[in-house]
């Protein structure tokens, strides 16, 4: 339900981003400030309130990637989801329904981050903030006549996704688009860096200072992804 004079469906992720925006707007003004903020959405299950449902345009919703007619190539994994989810009479039609409900469900962190960011101005300490917006991993959706995320897998649909990064004023910068490949490692040598920490253990990540300054985008010349278990292994297993 929502609450009383609430225009938006309050669960953990509205209660995250307000209590972060009080949080600046309440911020002890002589240390500085870290905010980590991780949110649920967009995560299946796929549904959003409005007016973030009605703001995608069905017509323009991109196309999945259709489900192959051989399985020949791809993990065993995908081939044995997609028999037990029996969605194979979904329409397109239907897909595509799911689908602008995710973009829905991104159009409200979007606009969640907006308020972030705009109490960082109100406040007067936006150009001294450096900002970080990534994700875990990505989701199906409907690629491959799947939805949701496995492991073991690691398609583009699942381990291609951006990073967004917005550097302290003062700190060389080329506003762009940029190709470099990234590992999450990466994150914490960018910090260690833009604050002048020297790290007193040994880590394979490298400072994104140069792929920001736009000096180069070949950061790295592979990223490695690893996750899952081996059939069995119930200790690896995510139960409740």
């Amino acid at each position: 339900e929502v609450p009383a004079g609430e225009s938006f469906y309050y669960d953990s992720d509205w209660a995250n981003v307000l209590g972060a925006v009080e949080l600046i707007r309440n911020r002890p003004k002589d240390r500085p400030l870290c905010v980590y903020l991780p949110l649920i959405y967009p995560h299946p299950p796929y549904a959003v309130e409005e007016p973030f449902y009605s703001m995608i345009d069905r017509s323009r919703v991109p196309p999945r990637i259709p489900t192959p007619e051989s399985w020949e190539g791809k993990p065993a994994m995908l081939a044995g989801l997609y028999a037990n989810y029996n969605m194979a009479s979904w329409t397109e039609d239907r897909w595509r329904e799911l689908r602008a409900v995710e973009y829905g469900m991104c159009a409200r962190i979007d606009h969640q981050f907006g308020l972030v960011l705009e109490a960082l101005q109100d406040e007067g300490i936006y150009d001294d903030t450096a900002v970080f917006f990534f994700s875990d991993h990505g989701d199906w959706a409907g690629d491959y006549g799947l939805v949701d995320i496995n492991q073991n897998t690691f398609e583009d649909s699942l381990i291609h996704v951006p990073l967004i990064i917005k550097p302290p004023a003062g700190v060389a910068v080329r506003p762009r688009v940029a190709d470099a490949l990234v590992e999450l490692i990466d994150f914490p040598a960018t910090v260690e860096e833009l604050v002048g920490i020297t790290p007193a253990h040994s880590h394979f990540g490298r400072s994104l200072l140069d792929v920001i300054a736009g000096r180069t985008d070949e950061h790295r010349d592979a990223v490695f992804a690893e996750g899952g278990r081996l059939r069995g292994e119930r200790h690896c297993m995510e139960l409740e």
